[in-house]
């Protein structure tokens, strides 16, 4: 005879078996080979500050495959600044939309993925002031048919622009000799 021990363990033996084989059924059906479109948008912004717009050059921003080393996406972001009540001044509540209000910069990708897949985000700005590139990058995995839409995912970049307007770079200067240093600095 089986002990009613080891009868309650082969039928949570035989359950959890089952459960298991749904559940890798369900999965693979719903992760076939058919390439599902997924939307994203990226917003580049600095840090305690506004998104990167077009105004300093705009932002570069890349979507990278890491399994493969494919690049999925690649562009500019262009736009607007964003609205600065809302950025700048206003508490913040959670889940509540910042940078993504209308105007502001932004850069949107249509990636066809066959299955879950992690992603380098990659962003450099401001394009213009290529003396006061600032990188960063976001790691994450999409999701076939589930899109980022709203607010987007956003990268954040330290830094300022640092413009150096006196002495120029064509300026000669001798050792010792005293000159006035002039700059501009503002926000990304």
């Amino acid at each position: 005879m089986v002990s009613e021990r080891t009868m309650t363990v082969l039928r949570f033996t035989s359950l959890f078996l089952i459960s298991a084989y749904i559940i890798f059924l369900w999965t693979s059906l719903s992760f076939s080979a058919e390439r599902v479109t997924t939307k994203i948008i990226v917003r580049v912004v600095a840090k305690d500050s506004k998104v990167i717009g077009s105004g300093v050059g705009g932002a570069f921003v890349r979507i990278k495959n890491l399994e493969t080393g494919e690049i999925l996406a690649q562009g500019k972001q262009e736009g607007g600044t964003g609205d600065t009540d809302r950025i700048m001044v206003r508490p913040r509540r959670r889940g509540e939309i910042i940078y993504g209000t209308s105007g502001a910069a932004f850069f949107h990708a249509e990636i066809p993925l066959e299955r879950p897949t992690q992603v380098e985000i990659y962003a450099e700005a401001p394009l213009t002031y290529p003396r006061s590139i600032q990188k960063g990058s976001k790691t994450l995995i999409l999701i076939p048919g589930k899109h980022i839409l709203g607010e987007g995912i956003i990268i954040e970049l330290d830094g300022l622009i640092v413009n150096i307007l006196n002495p120029s770079p064509q300026d000669f200067l001798k050792k010792g000799q005293e000159f006035t240093l002039e700059v501009e600095v503002r926000m990304l």
